[in-house]
């Protein structure tokens, strides 16, 4: 993964004054921002059946390519996806021997992306006007990325795209992965340094968007300006929560130079704990289990994420 350098244009968040004043319960005062790291699945476009198809791909594949016995799989996908980041990097983790490759081809590949998927061209007009360099961080493969972006008709606003490939190349680069492990991933704190320095950009100029409350954590843990999207209530360490991305120019007015008269009502700040299962566990083959227990592993998940 080279190296690439950020523009040097920046605008401060600038939110506004209750907005300040309720992340975290202090007042921490506007941040500078100069890059944006943004999530694909589930952030850059919210599709209701998406996560449950591509449980579906990853419990059968579990189950025919890796012979994993059925009453096993969901009990297995929870705690890998629950400790290791991704199920495919707790698979890899305790010695299955997958072609990573064919894995995503019969995860994303098999995927309904033309009828899922369609131009957003609101999304775009918002992307277009942020004068600030944009790079897509996801754990999912290139080829579904390009695919996603395209449909989007997005793909021309980023600078880069920070995915499996490209995390898995520098890992190997750094000495880090031997043998196609361990794999990288966020939450992993190795995952946000290596697409902080395909950025060229630092912890704290850059804003990272992103659906999962265990990813958005350990983006606050290394000192990124964390928004939590698609959902509010968590108790995450969360600088910002808002329900889509579309909803970003009220949130964070000083992204642009003529903020809105007044904030969106669905963004929030300050809220009680998650109690049910999230998209983003439910594309890692997570099943939809009683909150109580998500919730315990997600409390899990993220003192890991957060190195504690």
């Amino acid at each position: 993964m080279s190296q690439i350098l950020a523009s040097s244009s920046a605008l401060d968040v600038g939110m506004s004054d209750r907005a300040v004043a309720d992340i975290n319960g202090k007042d921490e005062g506007s941040r500078r921002i100069e890059t944006l790291l943004i999530d694909l699945d589930d952030t850059l476009y919210q599709v209701r059946q998406a996560p449950e198809l591509v449980r579906e791909n990853i419990q059968a594949y579990m189950k025919t390519a890796l012979k994993i016995p059925p009453q096993d799989i969901e009990k297995i996908c929870l705690e890998y996806y629950t400790n290791y980041g991704t199920t495919m990097a707790g698979l890899v983790a305790n010695g299955y021997q997958i072609d990573f490759d064919h894995w995503h081809a019969a995860v994303h590949g098999t995927l309904p992306y033309e009828q899922m998927l369609q131009e957003d061209r609101p999304l775009r007009q918002l992307l277009q006007s942020i004068d600030l360099p944009k790079y897509v961080f996801t754990n999912a493969d290139k080829k579904h990325a390009e695919t996603c972006l395209r449909l989007l008709d997005i793909s021309d606003l980023f600078k880069g795209v920070i995915c499996f490939e490209s995390l898995m190349e520098e890992g190997r680069k750094q000495g880090i992965v031997t043998d196609n492990k361990p794999i990288i991933c966020k939450p992993n704190k190795v995952a946000f340094k290596m697409a902080l320095e395909a950025a060229g950009a630092k912890a704290a100029t850059t804003a990272f968007f992103d659906d999962s409350a265990r990813n958005v954590a350990a983006g606050h843990a290394a000192g990124l300006f964390s928004v939590l999207v698609g959902k509010t209530g968590t108790d995450c360490k969360a600088d910002l929560e808002m329900l889509s991305l579309h909803n970003l120019r009220e949130a964070m007015p000083g992204l642009w130079q003529q903020p809105p008269d007044s904030q969106h009502p669905e963004v929030v700040y300050a809220h009680p704990p998650l109690t049910g299962p999230t998209a983003a566990a439910m594309a890692q083959g997570v099943p939809d289990i009683p909150g109580d227990i998500l919730e315990e592993y997600r409390r899990r998940a993220i003192k890991v994420a957060a190195g504690e």
